[in-house]
């Protein structure tokens, strides 16, 4: 669209510059084509984060796919009122872009949620202190990670949506899945962006984060090969597997075993 008549539509452009930013750049991006104005939604979710965002009446912009809200409500469900033992949930989203996200998240989690947001880009920096805590630096940078982390006394939940990259979502789960709290939650949105040149991305070319999810997934089975393995597969509870989203739960490393109960039939021929 030409500059100039974006320039007559102020608003329009925004729009377009905030879809764009939802996977990472500003101009061509593939996302386009599946952008739907908001009068275009004639169907809009009843769990609690479709409501919530569709009834969003902040002064933020927020651009979120709308197949990813219900799965936000399912995934983020369990941490709603805080941790099992009482303490507050430490949230950390990775991409900050204009605090719109950051502001559903405080009114998501309520407000004694520990909430940080991190962003390469300085003008983010203007969030800082409004519905949550915002740092500066890059997520392909594991001691900014990791100081972020110290400074939020640990961290529970974390939340990737932000170049989508695909060495810099390795570099940050790396650096944050093993500082996760036990039975912690790590998400990675976006992930379609995984077959986007654009974004070190490519039909199943190694490297990206989904090809690098199924790699996770042989080593969660480690018990059953034999074969290598490697440190953050076997601390992998459980992986659940969205149309671009993987979220990753914290857990595993106990041998599992099976037995048996009850009283065996006498009637039954169990021989092979």
């Amino acid at each position: 669209m030409p500059g100039t008549l974006l320039d007559k539509h102020p608003r329009l452009k925004r729009t377009l510059k905030s879809v764009a930013k939802s996977v990472g750049i500003l101009r061509d991006s593939p996302a386009n084509a599946f952008y739907r104005d908001l009068a275009e939604v004639t169907s809009r979710g009843e769990d609690p984060f479709s409501k919530l965002f569709y009834g969003y009446d902040g002064d933020h912009l927020i651009n979120k796919w709308d197949h990813f809200l219900p799965i936000y409500s399912r995934l983020f469900a369990p941490f709603r009122d805080g941790m099992p033992d009482g303490r507050p949930l430490r949230f950390l989203e990775i991409g900050v872009y204009e605090g719109g996200s950051l502001d559903l998240w405080r009114r998501f989690f309520g407000p004694d949620a520990i909430l940080y947001g991190i962003d390469v880009d300085p003008r983010c920096a203007v969030f800082d202190g409004r519905a949550a805590q915002v740092r500066i630096g890059s997520q392909a940078d594991p001691d900014f990670l990791r100081s972020v982390v110290q400074e939020m006394g640990g961290v529970d939940v974390v939340l990737d949506d932000g170049s989508h990259v695909a060495s810099h979502q390795r570099i940050s789960f790396d650096t944050l899945f093993p500082l996760l709290a036990q039975d912690g939650l790590y998400v990675a949105e976006d992930l379609h962006t995984a077959y986007w040149k654009g974004y070190e991305g490519g039909y199943r070319r190694k490297g990206t984060f989904l090809e690098v999810t199924k790699s996770f997934i042989d080593d969660m089975h480690g018990w059953y090969h034999g074969r290598k393995t490697s440190e953050i597969g076997r601390s992998i509870g459980a992986i659940h597997v969205y149309d671009s989203i993987v979220a990753f739960e914290k857990g595993g490393g106990e041998r599992p075993f099976h037995t048996t109960i009850g009283t065996p039939q006498k009637a039954i021929n169990r021989t092979r």
